[in-house]
């Protein structure tokens, strides 16, 4: 990650906790798109955590980079992938990007880990993926929409234990100070000065309000990129499905897609 310091220490505190593999909807047309061509290109996958995306993708291409820069992050997505000439994790901030090695066919920040920093550095991480980018390469990222504010206040339950009456129990227990959080978080944000803006930082309700994050509208995140020498080629929403602006959804996050114009 390229984040806070106290961002930081939350990641090294739960690293042991990332445990899904699985690839989310937006990445999954990703490698729907580029399938064919994934071995001969060289990836960058920032943010890579305890190795999610690290596993499906260090196998397909023909140069893999994942870099973190919480060492625990790093110390698990070690665990899942066979470093060799290859293939390697790193430990490294995505704000400075000049001991990644590259250019790179296709750079990856997924999972909103671009939110986790403040404006300036976040405008930093995309000039640094544009630089370390192949003419014709791709860039895909995933950020929070300002449209998902204000926050639902009702807890997100996991499909995992579906069924599970202890889970149930835990669950409602947990939706209390949840709901409690975020009523105080809607009250604190001022959405008129947001939308205007752009873009605004809050507590992350998925780490228990301790990270704070970046949500930014749509339509000021394609400006944002364009400006730094973006095109971007598509949005997705969580499903993976295409998306216009303007975008009025409330998706929690959308994955841009882009190339260096």
């Amino acid at each position: 990650m390229g984040g806070t310091d106290s961002n930081l220490r939350v990641f090294d505190e739960v690293a042991d906790s990332y445990t899904d593999l699985a690839l989310k909807p937006a990445e999954r047309r990703l490698l729907g798109l580029l399938g064919h061509r994934l071995h001969e290109m060289e990836m960058l996958d920032l943010g890579v955590g305890a190795g999610r995306t690290s596993y499906t993708f260090a196998p397909l291409v023909r140069r893999y980079v994942g870099l973190d820069q919480s060492p625990r992050m790093v110390a698990k997505a070690r665990e899942l992938v066979r470093e060799d000439e290859g293939a390697e994790i790193v430990q490294g901030d995505a704000r400075d990007l000049s001991s990644a090695g590259g250019p790179f066919d296709l750079v990856l920040f997924s999972f909103n880990g671009i939110d986790a920093v403040g404006h300036e550095d976040r405008l930093k991480i995309l000039a640094q993926a544009h630089r370390v980018l192949r003419p014709g390469g791709f860039f895909q990222f995933s950020s929070h929409s300002l449209g998902a504010l204000p926050l639902d206040p009702r807890r997100e339950r996991s499909p995992q234990f579906r069924g599970s009456l202890l889970y149930a129990a835990y669950a409602s227990l947990k939706a209390i100070p949840h709901r409690r959080g975020v009523e105080r978080i809607n009250r604190q944000v001022d959405l008129e000065a947001a939308r205007e803006r752009g873009w605004v930082i809050v507590p992350e309700v998925g780490h228990d309000f301790q990270i704070d994050d970046y949500y930014i509208d749509p339509e000021h995140q394609v400006e944002q990129l364009e400006q730094l020498g973006f095109s971007v080629e598509a949005i997705y929403d969580r499903e993976g499905r295409d998306v216009t602006l303007p975008f009025h959804g409330r998706d929690a996050w959308l994955d841009y897609l882009c190339r260096p114009a």
